[in-house]
């Protein structure tokens, strides 16, 4: 069985499910595990992810404004590979190619057999899981897979569910525009331990302002941006800080804004969305869970 996969977070799963020795092509995005990078690449984008925020979106506007898609598929490589199973997304046409560009390729070029998920809730992502399990013939590899990420789930649900102090949380997925997270992240943050202020579980991002976000007084920012990496976010980090809004929020206040890689766990919903969930916890509760994979963004502004 040849597989193709499309998006980050399904390449992540194949792989977590033994499926690596035939996954014969992936996205331009995909990068993990590091052994990916080696796999040919089926799909580019028109806009440079190392663009600021407000660029990125100013581009993907004028783009999808035109009735074009953000990414394009290497017609001639899907060709050359002949996979049998596509793994994609129909979740959002922003961040893979969409749905109908890879229903148009295989028509005219091969007969694979098309995977598409929309996970917008945590459950959606284990289920996907499954899916991919049972479409690969690795039921019994997603079945032990889900069953560790439920665990650990449950792990942390346990430990927070009795607590008294449960933080107001914004999480911030971009900059400019500034964007709340929605679909898992809101779920994911009232788990660990925390209320979510902004943002609607199973919805898509929602534009806000710095004004509303001063309305709600979160107790800790955690700020996420889609596909970015901490070091991309800090460096556009001057777009909120510039803002006099910023300096009056309690978070900024009490040194409580925290810059996490968005690219790796908190956008991709994978099995690593369970890492975020753990991330997250530890932001929340640091006196309950250890996991450090974050920079406090006053600790690295005094540093400067």
């Amino acid at each position: 069985m040849k597989i193709a996969s499309l998006l980050p977070s399904n390449t992540e799963i194949a792989y977590a499910l033994g499926l690596s020795s035939q996954i014969v092509g992936v996205s331009h995005e995909c990068d993990f595990p590091e052994e990916v990078k080696n796999k040919p690449i089926l799909t580019k984008s028109k806009i440079n992810p190392f663009e600021n925020s407000y660029q990125i979106d100013k581009d993907v506007t004028e783009i999808v404004t035109k009735g074009l898609s953000v990414n394009d598929i290497y017609e001639d490589k899907l060709r050359e590979l002949n996979p049998d199973i596509i793994l994609t997304q129909d979740q959002c046409e922003v961040c893979a190619v969409s749905l109908k560009d890879v229903q148009k390729a295989v028509k005219n070029i091969c007969d694979a057999k098309i995977i598409s998920l929309k996970p917008e809730v945590l459950s959606d992502i284990l289920n996907d899981i499954y899916t991919i399990g049972k479409a690969t013939y690795k039921e019994r590899e997603a079945e032990e897979l889900v069953k560790n990420l439920q665990y650990r789930i449950d792990y942390i649900r346990d430990k927070t569910k009795n607590l008294s102090y449960r933080p107001k949380i914004c999480c911030i997925e971009w900059i400019s525009p500034l964007m709340v997270a929605g679909n898992w992240v809101p779920e994911m943050i009232e788990i660990a331990g925390g209320k979510n202020m902004m943002g609607e579980m199973g919805k898509h991002s929602q534009k806000t302002t710095l004004d509303k976000v001063l309305e709600y007084q979160p107790d800790k920012i955690v700020i996420a941006p889609c596909g970015f990496k901490i070091d991309q976010t800090i460096n556009d980090m001057h777009l909120l800080t510039s803002n006099s809004l910023w300096s009056e929020l309690n978070a900024v206040k009490n040194s409580e804004v925290y810059i996490v890689d968005g690219n790796a766990y908190f956008n991709r919903p994978s099995q690593r969305i369970i890492d975020s969930f753990e991330i997250l916890a530890s932001i929340l509760h640091p006196k309950f869970f250890s996991r450090v994979e974050y920079i406090k963004y006053s600790n690295y502004h005094n540093n400067l």
